[in-house]
């Protein structure tokens, strides 16, 4: 649809991401970069259109001037990754203008590869609550974090070993999950003692990066504003205790 997989890379962006406590906005082209990072567990639906709007105030831009909007559309809190995808949806409409979903493990290790060029290995954990990680491990192509395997939902003591203490030199760390007190196997703990993750939770204007980078690759992944879709990793859980319909 022209509009939606035509985006130049040297675009007008808006990002969002609230799949965690801090509600993280950033608005983005060539010549500007403006961001909001704030902690606010649990007050994403109240403060995130105020915020916006302030955001925009600043900018001077108007809505309708984007050419697409990022949402960080998961894994992470349930709540959190509904509205991002809603408020990306109801913009993006507004805008005529396409969405691009990006994933939230991938948006943080798009951040820790550019703060350390030296890494080639990534490993994100985001803590999903309930003894359980989102678990995400990466390859660094040319800048771009790309996805080996697929992203999982974890307890500690099912991820595979780390690499070896000799294979560590260009192995990264980045999420809040390494440091909850789970269980990890002895092998990670090891590990986590050597070496500390750089980086906690995602941010939106990481989130503009790595929608960029893939645009540069992919076109076609600004889609339409009726496909800012969630992704929660937990959705098998989630219909899985849903009542079966009669009962």
């Amino acid at each position: 649809t022209p509009g939606f997989s035509g985006v130049d890379p040297m675009t007008r962006l808006l990002a969002i991401d609230t799949t965690g406590d801090y509600c993280s906005l950033a608005l983005k082209d060539d010549d500007c970069v403006l961001q909001c990072h704030q902690n606010l567990p649990r007050q994403h639906a109240r403060q995130v259109l105020p915020l916006l709007d302030q955001l925009f105030a600043e900018s001077g831009w108007a809505k309708t001037s984007l050419d697409a909007v990022v949402y960080g559309r998961g894994p992470g809190s349930f709540t959190g990754i509904r509205i991002a995808a809603g408020i990306a949806q109801g913009i993006a409409l507004g805008a005529d203008c396409g969405v691009i979903p990006v994933s939230t493990l991938q948006t943080l290790a798009m951040e820790a590869c550019a703060a350390d060029p030296d890494a080639s290995q990534l490993w994100v954990a985001l803590d999903a609550r309930m003894r359980e990680l989102y678990v995400a491990r990466y390859q660094v192509e040319q800048g771009l974090p790309v996805l080996q395997g697929e992203e999982s939902l974890l307890s500690p003591d099912q991820l595979p070993e780390p690499p070896a203490m000799e294979n560590r030199s260009a192995f990264r760390l980045a999420g809040n999950g390494w440091q909850t007190d789970y269980g990890f196997i002895d092998a990670w703990v090891a590990c986590l003692a050597q070496q500390a993750p750089s980086l906690m939770l995602p941010r939106a204007i990481w989130g503009a990066e790595l929608a960029l980078a893939l645009l540069q690759r992919d076109p076609t992944v600004s889609v339409a504003p009726e496909h800012a879709l969630p992704v929660y990793l937990r959705d098998k859980v989630t219909w899985d205790n849903k009542p079966k319909v009669g009962e």
